[in-house]
C-alpha cells in the first residue's frame, strides 16, 4: 500500500499588533451598538420628524419647513427663549462665582474639611426632582419654611413660587444650590494644581490677598472657568426639571422656559414633529453660542 500524506494547511497567523486592533474594536462593540441605538438613531429620526406632521398615533406627513415657520411666528416661543436666556445670564455667572469663593474656603488646611467638602456635594447625588419637591414646601407662601423666618424677624411673606417678579429667581436659587457641589469639586481641583511657589513670590514681592487672587489664582483657574461656562451655559438652556416640579411654568408664564414648551408639544399636544423642531432649533442656539464662547475664550483663558 502507498502511504499517502496530506499537507496541513495552517490558517494565516494575524500579527500581533491587528491581534491588539481586532480584539480592540471587539471590546468597543457594545459601545458602538449603545451609540448607533440610543444616540445616531435617535438624532437622525428625530431629524426627519422635524419635517413631518406627525400626531403620535396617526399616519406622518411630510410638511418640509413649516414646523420651523410656526415655531419662529409663535410669540409663546419667543417667550420662552426669553425666559431661559434670562435664567441662562443670572444662574451661569453666580453659580461660578459662588463656586469659585468655596472653593477657595474649602481648600485651607483646616480641621474637618473633609467633612464640610463631603456636605457640599450631597445636593449633586440627591434626586433633582425629590429636593426640588423638598424646597418647593420651603418656599410655600403660606406654611413654608422661608417665609416663616422672615415672618419672625417682622417682613412680611414672599411669594417666592407664586409672584411673577419672584419665581424665577427662586428657581435660580435652587439651581445654584443644586449644582455647587460639582462645581465646588471642579474649582478645588484646579486650585490644588496651582504651584504654591508662584503664592511664596507674589508674597515676597508684598502682593496682599486681592493681588494674588486676581493675577495668580484667576489666570491660573481661567481654563477650568472657561470649561464651567460653557457647561454652565447648556445646561441652563435644557433646564426643565425644577422648574416642572416648582412652578409648572408659571405664575402667568414667568418661568415657561423652552423645554418646557416642547415637553407640552410632545407629550400635551402630540405634534411630535413640532417637538423635534424645537428641539433642533435649541441645538442649533447652542451651538452657535458655545463657538462664539470659543473664539473669545483666547482673551481671558491661560493654558500656561
Amino acid at each position: 500500500m502507498m502511504a499517502v500524506t496530506r499537507a496541513k494547511r495552517r490558517l494565516p497567523r494575524l500579527s500581533t499588533k491587528t491581534e491588539q486592533t481586532v480584539l480592540g474594536y471587539l471590546c468597543l462593540l457594545p459601545t458602538f451598538a449603545y451609540a448607533a441605538v440610543f444616540l445616531v438613531f435617535p438624532v437622525i429620526y428625530s431629524l426627519v420628524l422635524s419635517f413631518q406632521r406627525w400626531r403620535l398615533y396617526g399616519n406622518q406627513e411630510w410638511v418640509g419647513f413649516d414646523n420651523y415657520r410656526r415655531i419662529f411666528t409663535d410669540s409663546v416661543f419667543w417667550l420662552s427663549l426669553k425666559n431661559a436666556g434670562f435664567y441662562a445670564v443670572i444662574f451661569v455667572p453666580l453659580s461660578i462665582i459662588i463656586a469659585l469663593l468655596v472653593a477657595i474656603l474649602l481648600n485651607q488646611k483646616i480641621r474637618g474639611m473633609n467633612f464640610y467638602r463631603t456636605a457640599y456635594f450631597v445636593p449633586v447625588v440627591s434626586s433633582t426632582v425629590a429636593v426640588a419637591v423638598v424646597w418647593s414646601f420651603l418656599f410655600d407662601t403660606h406654611y413654608g419654611l422661608v417665609n416663616e423666618w422672615l415672618s419672625r424677624i417682622g417682613l412680611g411673606r414672599v411669594g417666592w413660587l407664586t409672584d411673577p417678579d419672584v419665581a424665577m429667581f427662586s428657581v435660580i436659587i435652587f439651581s445654584i444650590w443644586k449644582s455647587l457641589g460639582s462645581n465646588v469639586v471642579v474649582y478645588l481641583a484646579a486650585l490644588q494644581g496651582v504651584p504654591q511657589q508662584l503664592y511664596e513670590a507674589a508674597e515676597i514681592d508684598g502682593a496682599g490677598r486681592w493681588g494674588r487672587f486676581r493675577y495668580i489664582t484667576l489666570p491660573m483657574v481661567s481654563p477650568t472657568t472657561f470649561f464651567m461656562l460653557i457647561m454652565g451655559l447648556i445646561g441652563a438652556l435644557q433646564v426643565f426639571e425644577q422648574i416642572m416640579i416648582m412652578t409648572g411654568g408659571g405664575p402667568m408664564r414667568a418661568t415657561y422656559v423652552v423645554y418646557m414648551y416642547m415637553y407640552d408639544y410632545a407629550f400635551r399636544y402630540s405634534e411630535m414633529g413640532y417637538a423635534s423642531a424645537v428641539g433642533y432649533i435649541m441645538a442649533i442656539i447652542i451651538f452657535v453660542l458655545t463657538v462664539i464662547n470659543m473664539k473669545v475664550s483666547g482673551k481671558f483663558v491661560h493654558y500656561e
